[in-house]
């Protein structure tokens, strides 16, 4: 059975790479949020014990949590940087449309 509709155009496809822009967009926030949250957390248990509970397992711990809100910061930077490639490669995909849009027959 053939379809009586035209084929879409290029512009009216599906934009997996705009719902990868939005996806990194997102979880960059949701990063960023869980690092300072992570900040303020080691910052009020910093604050809040005694020098001498800052030892042992507490004191790795609480290493261990400066360790983690520093990759947490770096991921969001990195998602950051993909977010970036991301709008490169859309515009250049656009441009690319756009191209082909003009050079097909009407």
């Amino acid at each position: 059975m053939k379809s009586t509709d035209p084929a879409p155009r290029i512009s009216e496809r599906p934009k997996p790479l705009v719902e990868a822009k939005a996806k990194t967009e997102q979880v960059k926030e949701e990063l960023g949020i869980a690092g300072a949250e992570l900040h303020l957390s080691n910052t009020a248990l910093g604050r809040s014990l005694p020098p001498d509970q800052k030892k042992g397992d507490v004191g790795k711990a609480l290493d261990q949590n400066a360790v983690v809100e520093e990759k947490v910061i770096d991921a969001a930077e990195e998602l950051h940087n993909v977010k970036e490639l991301l709008e490169e490669e859309i515009a250049e995909r656009h441009r690319l449309e756009r191209e082909l849009e003009r050079r097909s027959p009407s």
